[in-house]
């Protein structure tokens, strides 16, 4: 893809609306809504991405939308969610991505307690994260995602017991970031993220590099293990006081029986100093070695 436009990337992506057809809507967000689509020309069930077209939200609406398709475009990764291509023949925009049938890991997390997982799967789905972000953080020009959480991750397929093998990949790059040269990010958002998930550096300023994701990682580990969002009985608003405070989610809520190896790690990755966490290689090397 070296040499070509913007434009002429897009052009080569793009799915002619009437090639789409809608079928029922699988997610909402504040930027957009996700339906559950067939694209006729190859007979793919896709997830169709809708970009919202309030008028008051429109320019960030289309940063969002540059800022994923500049990802998804040069990114290919078992762990990452495929794009097919975009619609930009009418509006409001489209994102066409391949369909992942066991919806986002928050609900098998949060919303589905008559589940039950056992460690062997909850260590697959913190591995899965893993090999995405290293993939991320290791791709020239380094992408950080600034957004990780269960929310942005979708499973392949249903999860409905103990028995399923799940396979998780990561989504949602519309706050992602490439890095402009070794070390530097250029202007960076505070607070880009997502309060429950976001390191004490988002919170404090606009200085801070691809460790924020290895924070936000640390809380997909404890959200994973625990099954709870981290700081959930807090408000909102105060999140970012303990978080910059040094104050940590609830150890109480980890089970009595965790493999140490994965709490080691997800200490690490919570650690105050930015600094003193492990990369993603490291972070990856050491979740290979978990054992449930």
């Amino acid at each position: 893809m070296a040499g070509e436009s913007e434009d002429d990337l897009l052009a080569t992506l793009e799915i002619p609306t009437g090639e789409l057809i809608l079928e029922s809507r699988v997610g909402t967000g504040c930027t957009s809504e996700v339906y559950k689509g067939i694209w006729t020309r190859t007979h793919n069930v896709v997830a169709i991405k809708q970009i919202s077209e309030d008028a008051r939200m429109r320019s960030e609406q289309q940063l969002a939308f540059v800022r994923e398709m500049s990802v998804l475009t040069q990114v290919r990764h078992e762990n990452l969610v495929q794009l097919y291509g975009v619609c930009l023949d009418t509006r409001p925009l489209r994102i066409v991505t391949e369909f992942c049938g066991g919806g986002a890991a928050f609900e098998l997390l949060h919303h589905s307690p008559q589940i039950d997982l056992v460690y062997s799967q909850q260590i697959k789905m913190c591995r899965d994260v893993a090999r995405a972000m290293c993939y991320l953080h290791t791709f020239n020009p380094m992408i950080i995602h600034r957004d990780l959480k269960s929310l942005n991750l979708l499973l392949d397929k249903p999860v409905t017991g103990p028995t399923d093998e799940p396979l998780v990949k990561v989504c949602d790059f519309g706050v992602a970031k490439f890095q402009v040269q070794d070390g530097d990010w250029g202007q960076m958002t505070n607070q880009a993220g997502t309060k429950h998930w976001m390191a004490p550096e988002m919170w404090a300023g606009s200085t801070y590099d691809e460790k924020v994701d290895v924070f936000s990682y640390a809380m997909v580990i404890y959200e994973i293990i625990c099954r709870e969002v981290p700081f959930e009985e807090e408000e909102p608003a105060d999140v970012g006081k303990y978080t910059v405070a040094g104050i940590r989610p609830d150890m109480d809520a980890v089970p009595p029986d965790c493999p140490t190896q994965l709490l080691d790690v997800m200490k690490a990755c919570w650690a105050h100093d930015p600094a003193s966490r492990p990369s993603f290689p490291v972070v990856l090397e050491k979740i290979e070695a978990v054992r449930g």
